[in-house]
């Protein structure tokens, strides 16, 4: 299993109107390229198993759906990487190897802050990903093993 879990870059008062590129270029550096590149890089041994799991840690901050002003680096940078967990299943599919993004929630890290979600929490809908069946889900978007909106 490989579980690309990095996000850099969650400032709630940053504008996209007044965009700090070398923010906004490290958020991506961060968020999205680091883990295609490890994605790329350990996907031939995923298959090799016939039975990998892949599961990109993003944010309900990353989901059109619900995305809203502030964080514009955070934001766009992991809707990109819910982008790249579509593609990434549909490149994998009938591989064995079953791809997903996991919103842990609010968790209560350093970048969290107190008041969230007890650590434990959040990693287990991560762990869910990490260990489902072969006939389990591939390409979606979760928290605690229930379906987000993209």
């Amino acid at each position: 299993m490989l579980i690309n879990n990095a996000a850099i870059h969650y400032e709630t008062g940053s504008r996209a109107l007044r965009p700090d590129w070398t923010v906004i270029r490290e958020a991506f550096e961060t968020n999205v390229f680091g883990a295609w590149r490890v994605a790329a890089a350990f996907a031939p041994l995923l298959m090799a198993g016939g039975h990998g799991r892949l599961v990109n840690v993003s944010s309900e901050g990353g989901s059109l759906a619900s995305m809203g002003a502030g964080a514009p680096a955070y934001s766009t940078s992991k809707a990109t990487l819910n982008a790249l967990t579509c593609v990434l299943a549909a490149e994998l599919r009938g591989s064995g190897v079953l791809v997903n993004a996991i919103c842990p929630g609010w968790v209560a890290t350093d970048m969290g802050g107190p008041g969230g979600r007890p650590v434990a929490q959040g990693a287990a809908g991560i762990v869910w990903a990490a260990t489902l069946p072969d006939d389990g889900p591939t390409g979606g978007f979760f928290r605690d093993g229930k379906r987000l909106p993209w």
